[in-house]
């Protein structure tokens, strides 16, 4: 049982109310019943207090605590986005994965599963791989030769990592991607598009967590590397030669094309393009839909295609709402000239 004097501790805040009560689950603060915690992240979400059934209510140290007394049980934080997580994670109901290796895997006689891994059923596991311990490989996942995949990771099921991929500790691939196939590269010999050999191989460091449905390519000689820490969300495209800092973010759909290197710390929002050889400096922050087609400066904020400052994009969005308005004021000014000003 967890009370929330226990929940007070994990997250290390301030307990007003009675610590004993049990929780046994989190919930929204508009769905939230006896018995549950709830959480208030944003100001707007005050109006819900006094109809709120949760049992207690985390707020932050921001809030007055005269807009939540409908709430006996608080638990005050400094930062209640961060709560929630580890509050989630004790509720958190994960599957669970028993260490072993299924009787219907197929698993090379050169392969090293250590003893508190799991392979599961119809996976295929190729020669010289090296599985750590916790880890865990769902039904019908493909690994190739060579491949290493570091203590505590999880590769959920129809995952394909090709040959020569090395996966770090505690990283997380969603069902249905694929890494280290070869990258998009060829060269016209005057007849027919010649592919180039991808000798290369691919980096997944540690704590990467990497959506469903995503490709990351191997390098044409070198490396592909997905930097520590870096999260990446579904249907994305990391083309070859492609170098992800630390702790970085990669938004649904974007797409990366071949020898591009992001920084540490950068956010690239939905749909973004990143050009072929451009360097975008640590910590940039990219709109939805940007089109990067040079080198970004460390620090910058841009939107729009191509890139810009994203105070000039703002500006550039006000003019074209006025645009309509323009055009009408100049063919009202076109109707009071001579005709011959007006011939072109």
């Amino acid at each position: 049982m967890i009370t929330l004097k226990d929940i007070a501790a994990s997250v290390k805040g301030d307990l007003i109310g009675d610590g004993d009560i049990p929780i046994s689950g989190i919930a929204g603060i508009q769905s939230a019943v006896e018995g549950e915690i709830t959480f208030l992240t944003h100001s707007s979400y005050t109006k819900f207090v006094p109809e709120c059934k949760a049992s207690a209510l985390i707020i932050g140290r921001k809030t007055a605590l005269a807009d939540v007394r409908a709430v006996q049980n608080i638990v005050v934080v400094d930062n209640p986005e961060l709560a929630y997580i580890c509050v989630a994670a004790l509720f958190q109901k994960g599957p669970v994965i028993k260490p072993g290796i299924h009787p219907s895997a197929s698993v090379s006689a050169t392969a090293v599963i250590a003893p508190g891994a799991s392979v599961g059923a119809f996976a295929c596991i190729e020669d010289n791989v090296r599985i750590g311990d916790n880890a865990a490989v769902y039904p019908f996942v493909y690994i190739g030769p060579n491949v290493t995949i570091g203590p505590g990771s999880t590769i959920y099921p129809h995952v394909t990592i090709y040959r020569d991929t090395t996966i770090g500790r505690n990283v997380i691939i969603h069902a249905n991607t694929v890494i280290a196939a070869d990258g998009f590269g060829y060269i016209w010999d005057g007849s027919k598009h010649a592919k180039i050999p991808q000798l290369g191989s691919v980096i997944i460091e540690d704590d990467v967590e990497i959506g469903a449905n995503t490709a990351i390519d191997r390098a044409s000689l070198e490396k592909t590397v997905i930097g520590k820490g870096t999260k990446i969300d579904n249907l994305v495209q990391v083309a070859h030669n492609v170098t992800i800092g630390q702790d970085s973010v990669i938004v649904s759909q974007v797409g990366i094309a071949g020898s591009a290197r992001i920084g540490n710390g950068v956010v690239l929002a939905g749909q973004a393009g990143v050009r072929d050889h451009v360097t975008i400096g640590d910590g940039v922050m990219a709109g939805g839909g940007t089109g990067i087609t040079k080198d970004v400066p460390a620090g910058s904020i841009i939107w729009g295609t191509p890139h810009m400052p994203h105070k000039e994009w703002m500006k550039l969005q006000i003019y074209m709402k006025r645009l309509p308005d323009l055009v009408e004021r100049i063919k009202q000014i076109e109707k009071k000239l001579p005709a011959e000003e007006t011939d072109d």
